[in-house]
């Protein structure tokens, strides 16, 4: 009888827990109107660039960078990490030469969105419409030669290994750490 109205009280406050259902309705149409006013906002220009992901050689993104010029000028909607471009470099500074860079890209499209400071159809203030860049990487764990950064994180064991085990938990574990560690990097498009 003690089980089950423990039970019962436990169940009573996981369900006085949950959000009401109309909250999240509302917050999931807040979210799609806003990003239905970001796109209308959009330039044609900006919105044809939101729909390229594109690579660059080199380890920086200097004032004269190609890469620069594809962020300011053509409005790409993101960037794709590869070792074999030359964008990460050597341990120790792997690491922080990743977050730099990444940063340094963000930058640029935050300055890229600021554009005008004046809306020349109405005269008055722009609205900025910053959309931050997709910066995609591919690291499925196993080290080389499929991961790109191959120094600076746990090293993760690759997504067959993984499977082998039939253990869910684990790659629930190996997905947290993995996400973890990108997302603090800045890395926000995860291609497995």
């Amino acid at each position: 009888m003690k089980n089950r109205l423990l039970c019962l009280v436990c169940l009573i406050f996981l369900v006085a827990s949950l959000p009401a259902p109309g909250t999240v309705r509302a917050a999931r149409e807040a979210s799609e109107t806003y990003a239905r006013q970001l796109l209308t906002d959009l330039t044609p220009e900006e919105r044809v660039g939101q729909l390229f992901l594109v690579s660059f050689q080199g380890s920086s993104a200097g004032m004269d960078s190609q890469i620069r010029d594809l962020i300011l000028n053509h409005h790409i909607g993101g960037v794709v990490l590869l070792a074999e471009n030359d964008n990460f470099v050597e341990a120790p500074d792997t690491i922080t030469a990743a977050y730099d860079l990444i940063a340094q890209l963000q930058t640029y499209e935050m300055q890229s969105s600021l554009g005008s400071p004046v809306d020349p159809s109405t005269g008055g203030p722009a609205s900025i419409q910053y959309v931050p860049l997709f910066i995609g990487i591919s690291q499925p764990g196993g080290g080389a030669p499929a991961d790109q950064i191959l120094t600076g994180l746990t090293p993760l064991p690759n997504l067959m290994a993984i499977g082998a085990t039939w253990d869910p938990t684990l790659a629930g574990q190996v997905g947290e750490i993995a996400g973890s560690e990108l997302s603090r990097l800045g890395i926000n498009l995860f291609l497995g």
